[in-house]
């Protein structure tokens, strides 16, 4: 049985998906802003189901499994190569990273760092959310040491990967610094910072379904077409 993926028609779907998500959230930030702490069953179940600052629901659910979707291209396409015999040590790196990501989408690894940053830096203003300092310090390492990796890609891909790169950025460091920001100084039960955090929910999924656009790309560049072939084995 084989299953073919067409790129353009993946990346529709899944940005219709995160429209219906963004819309679901939106309605949960007018419940939970509205309700003056009086929100029915239902209120609180789209609350907890749509709320993009909340864990464990189907946005971060949504966002995890796209990563995870781009760290398994990553690898397929490692492993391709490493079949080949070429260099595939890049490619496995960038999968283990996303699969890191995809963790940290879940299960919040992030946070467990705002605490001793802000202790170690008594940290203010856009460093209010302490926990990118060493996400930022490890994105620029990372940043040096494919520097020459990414120069050999095709001009094409190359522009994809910076695009998705810049776009989740933006709302993983950039929004989150500015929301930090607004938080210090108003807290987080305002309409102003529900939206701060709605568009960098929205950038970092728009952003991670622009590389899987990318990687989708690459590999009907490189090798044709993406096909996954199931094969029961003959008795």
């Amino acid at each position: 049985m084989n299953f073919r993926l067409n790129k353009s028609k993946v990346l529709r779907n899944l940005f219709i998906i995160t429209g219906i998500l963004l819309i679901g959230n939106l309605f949960a930030v007018y419940l939970r802003l509205n309700s003056n702490g009086m929100e029915s069953k239902v209120s609180r179940l789209i609350i907890k189901l749509f709320d993009f600052n909340l864990e464990a629901n189907l946005p971060t659910y949504f966002s995890s499994l796209i990563l995870l979707c781009d760290g398994i291209l990553l690898a397929l396409i490692g492993s391709r190569y490493k079949a080949l015999g070429e260099n595939f040590s890049h490619w496995l790196g960038l999968s283990a990273i996303f699969v890191f990501l995809a963790l940290d989408e879940m299960m919040q690894i992030h946070e467990q760092f705002r605490a001793p940053m802000e202790a170690l830096f008594n940290t203010t203003g856009i460093f209010y959310y302490a926990w990118f300092i060493p996400y930022v310090a490890v994105t620029i390492i990372i940043a040096i040491a494919y520097f020459k990796f990414m120069m050999r890609l095709p001009k094409t891909i190359l522009k994809l990967f910076v695009l998705a790169g810049v776009v989740y950025i933006s709302g993983a460091v950039v929004m989150e610094a500015i929301s930090g920001m607004h938080s210090e100084v108003h807290g987080d039960e305002t309409l102003t910072y529900a939206l701060m955090y709605s568009f960098e929910e929205l950038l970092e999924m728009s952003g991670a379904l622009v590389f899987m656009y990318a990687l989708l790309s690459y590999i009907e560049l490189k090798f044709k077409t993406l096909k996954v072939t199931f094969s029961a084995e003959e008795a």
